[in-house]
Formats: structure tokens, C-alpha cells, sequence
């Protein structure tokens, strides 16, 4: 089979394929396990020097899943309003939604501050929640009872409680409050816009019937926590809990439910439970210290509670049981952290998994040539603002590649698998083109790349020792 080196001008020659597994250079054995994992659905752990395609591995292994089959939902419990119910439904997915056009009635007009609902009145600065006296919302203290003055409505911030009299109550863009009363044919949409001191401009929309099922559907008190079209690949660095576990909104009415909103509407799903039925990755795994023990117990259970984590907030109060957390853990780490992962979550791994070491190395061979141009030709195309290489260019960065398997790894005849560093010297190559304004990476732009994409901290080591060099020479010159 003749090599893509035969004949090659630029790298724009290279044809490249989409599967993500063949984009993956010189790591067929981890491969070939991380299909397998997939497959029977293991968790897997990476190990390996940083750059060398353990990220890849794990967005690869996602395109081999299946489509998820279940959507999580919470719905309110009257019983307990801090303990909401987890619904698991299995909906049929759609491709195209239907959409109804229906004659809406609309009518807009002013009104003043003393005839709105009392509680819009509140919160829109209006009235004192003390003694109903009206003043001007620029006010914080009421005039008649030196009472200070709820700002519920400032701009920028979001709140959902309950009213009489409306259907929907919005300030455009800021939040939408809603009544979960019977929905008739009468329903409407009534927007307040503050317009001065001592105006309100309202507007009412007849719903059409797609709205009138959301708001059903809202009134059965059942919320979405992870849809079903949401994408399974959920990446973590865990630096939080919050991030990882979940965590419950504060929401200063707490469970006030003639005020405040609803606990099942201000949980937020943690990173475990989004990736219910995808994949976990957990990049530096080590770094995730204590909240490894969370992670084995999820592992385990294949379900993990949500609570709040800020004992101050109202959240702490609100506890969700039993979220489905069923996903295939990828984690990854490098050979001296290995010791910072808690033994039984590694043991979990083992026995349900695989721990794989990634190489950092690959002999040269034609075949992985290929591969390489292959690579270079894929990061022009990914980054797309740098032009392709030249054939004498594609060289260099060949000779790097083996310069640093020789200097990192002590490996003769060898290419070097840190492709993230030979990555970060293709675009720095394909910069310095532009800055010349050149239509292609040319050797020399590689061999200028060279210098600069190498670490401070190196770059200090190589001119420390130059001026250590020319030291030396001035003393055997003048002694």
C-alpha cells in the first residue's frame, strides 16, 4: 500500500475519516479495550501522561452508545413539598413537532399602580407589604409606615410564585409567574411592564393550545430534570460538589407555597445524573479528593440523593431520594496520582472495568507515518484559521515528533504520542504563516514554531545555559 508521504505536496491532499476511533493515533490496544468497555457497558480508568488522547478516547467511546431511553422528572409532593417525587418516564422521540396556529387575542393598555393585584404591587415596588400605602418604586421605605419595601422585581434576577386572578404574570425576559388554577378557554398571558413612577403597561394573550398544555402539564407539578435528547457525555474536573452531587436553588420564601417556588422546581441535577445512561468523565480524577466516596457510592447504587449544600440556604431543607444515576464511569489520571485514588473506588473499577495504561511512545513505521500526516491534517481542519503544511513542513514536525520521543522517553526510532504538544506546534506554525501571509505552513515557520511552543521554564533552562556557555568562552579568551 503506498504511503501518503509518496506524492504529497500539502496536507489538504490527506483525506480524513470521521469515525472518532480512527482520529485516535497509536493507541490500538486501548482501542480495543474502551470498544469492548462500551459495549458490556464497564467503567474504565486512563492512565498515561497528559496530551496523549485519553479525552478522545472517552468522546469516542460516547458515539458507541445507544440512545437514552429515559427522561428523569420530579413532580411536587403534597405530603412532603420538600421531598419530591423522581418520575422515570421513557417518551418516544420526535423528530419535528407539531405546531398549531391558532387567532390569539391580544389587547394592551395602562394602568396605574393602585389598581394591580396586591402582590404584583409588592414586588413590583409599588405598595408596602405593611400598611398597602402606594408610593413610587425609587422608595425603600414606605412614607406612611417607615416599613422597608420589597424589590422582588429588580432586573436581572428570577422569581416564580403563585397569584390569584392571573394565569401568567412575565416582566419580558426576567420571569414568569404562574397560577396552577383549572386552565379554560379564557386563558391569557398578562405581561406588566413598569413604564414610569406611576404607570404599568399591561398586556394580555389568549393562549393557544400548546400553552395551555404546558401550563397543564406545569399544574401536574411534573418537571424535567434530565430530558431525553439531552447529550450523555457529561465532562467534570470536580471542583465542587455542587458540580458532581447536585445541589437544591435558595429561594429566600423557602417553601412558602403561596410565595415561594416549589422544591422540585429548584433542583439542579448534578453531573452524576446527567450522564444517567452516558458516560461520566472524570478528568484528574485524584483531584476530586473526599467526593471520591460519593462517586463509589453512585457507582454502586446506580442512584444518588440531591440535597443542598449551603446550610444557610432554604435548599438544605429539601432532600431528593433516589435520582437515577446510572452511567459507564471514564476517568483519567496520570501515573503519579494513581495513589490519590481511594482504593475502593479503583476496586470498583477493576471489578467492573478497566484500568488502562495509555503509551506515551510508538515505533516508526510507514503506517503510523500516515497517521501522523493524517493528524496534522485534521488540526488545520479543526482549527480553522491555519493553512495546511507543506510537504517539507509535515518533515519537520515528523523530526519533532521523533526529537521528543527521544528526549522525553528515551525511545530511538520512535515517534512521540504527546500529540497535544504537537498539536499546540502545528498552530503555532500555522500563526506564523498568517503573520507573513503566507497560504502555507512552510519548514521554517515549524522551525520557529519550535522555540515558542516549547514551556517558560524550558525555554529559561536553554538561555541560562547559553549564558553559562558564554561565560565560559570569555574566561578561555581573556585567561
Amino acid at each position: 500500500m503506498p504511503s501518503i508521504m509518496d506524492g504529497l505536496e500539502t496536507t489538504k491532499q490527506v483525506e480524513i475519516s470521521r469515525d472518532p476511533f480512527e482520529m485516535i493515533v497509536g493507541q490500538e490496544h486501548a482501542v480495543s479495550l474502551v470498544q469492548s468497555a462500551v459495549k458490556q457497558r464497564r467503567h474504565v480508568l486512563l492512565c498515561g501522561v497528559p496530551g496523549i488522547g485519553k479525552s478522545m478516547l472517552a468522546k469516542a467511546a460516547y458515539s458507541l452508545l445507544t440512545p437514552s431511553r429515559e427522561e428523569i422528572r420530579l413532580r411536587y409532593n403534597p405530603s412532603q413539598p420538600d421531598r419530591p417525587e423522581v418520575i422515570i418516564a421513557r417518551p418516544e422521540y420526535s423528530d419535528s413537532e407539531s405546531i398549531i396556529q391558532e387567532n390569539l387575542i391580544h389587547d394592551e393598555f395602562y394602568i396605574t399602580p393602585d389598581r394591580l393585584p396586591f402582590d404584583i404591587s409588592v414586588k413590583m415596588g409599588f405598595r408596602c407589604p405593611s400598611c398597602g400605602q402606594i408610593s413610587t418604586p425609587e422608595a425603600s421605605v414606605c412614607g406612611s409606615c417607615e416599613s422597608e419595601k420589597r424589590f422582588d422585581w429588580a432586573p436581572g434576577e428570577s422569581y416564580h410564585g403563585l397569584f390569584r386572578m392571573l394565569d401568567v404574570v412575565r416582566e419580558p425576559a426576567l420571569r414568569t409567574i404562574t397560577n396552577l388554577e383549572d386552565i379554560n378557554d379564557d386563558s391569557y398571558h398578562v405581561t406588566y411592564e413598569r413604564v414610569g413612577s406611576d404607570e404599568v403597561k399591561v398586556t394580555q394573550r389568549r393562549l393557544n393550545s400548546d400553552e395551555k398544555q404546558d401550563l397543564e402539564d406545569e399544574r401536574d407539578q411534573d418537571r424535567v430534570l434530565v430530558p431525553l435528547k439531552a447529550r450523555r457525555f457529561i465532562r467534570v474536573s470536580g471542583a465542587s460538589p455542587v458540580e458532581l452531587l447536585g445541589d437544591v436553588k435558595h429561594d429566600p420564601f423557602g417553601s412558602a407555597e403561596s410565595l415561594g417556588l416549589a422544591a422540585h422546581q429548584r433542583v439542579i441535577p448534578g453531573a452524576m445524573h446527567e450522564a444517567h445512561e452516558g458516560i461520566l468523565y472524570i478528568d484528574e480524577i485524584a483531584a476530586l479528593g473526599s467526593y471520591q466516596s460519593h462517586l463509589l457510592t453512585a457507582m454502586q447504587d446506580k442512584v444518588y440523593p440531591i440535597s443542598g449544600h449551603n446550610p444557610l440556604s432554604s435548599g438544605a431543607a429539601v432532600r431528593v431520594d433516589d435520582v437515577p444515576c446510572d452511567f459507564v464511569l471514564f476517568a483519567s489520571c496520570n501515573l503519579e496520582n494513581l495513589k490519590n485514588i481511594l482504593p475502593p473506588l479503583r476496586s470498583r473499577i477493576r471489578g467492573y472495568g478497566y484500568e488502562i495504561m495509555l503509551d506515551s511512545w510508538i515505533p516508526k513505521t510507514p503506517e503510523i507515518i500516515d497517521d501522523f500526516v493524517r493528524f496534522m491534517s485534521l488540526t488545520v481542519e479543526e482549527d480553522g484559521r491555519i493553512p495546511h503544511l507543506t510537504a517539507k513542513a509535515v518533515e519537520r514536525v515528523l523530526e519533532v515528533a521523533e526529537e521528543m520521543a527521544l528526549r522525553l522517553d528515551n525511545q530511538r526510532n520512535a515517534l512521540t504520542l504527546r500529540l497535544r504538544e504537537l498539536g499546540g506546534l502545528i498552530r503555532i506554525a500555522g500563526d506564523l504563516a498568517v503573520r507573513d501571509g503566507s497560504d502555507l505552513v512552510l519548514q521554517g515557520h515549524v522551525q520557529q514554531a519550535e522555540v515558542l511552543s516549547k514551556g517558560i521554564d524550558e525555554r529559561n533552562l536553554q538561555f541560562m545555559g547559553y549564558k553559562a556557555s558564554e561565560s565560559s568562552i570569555s574566561k578561555d579568551y581573556f585567561f
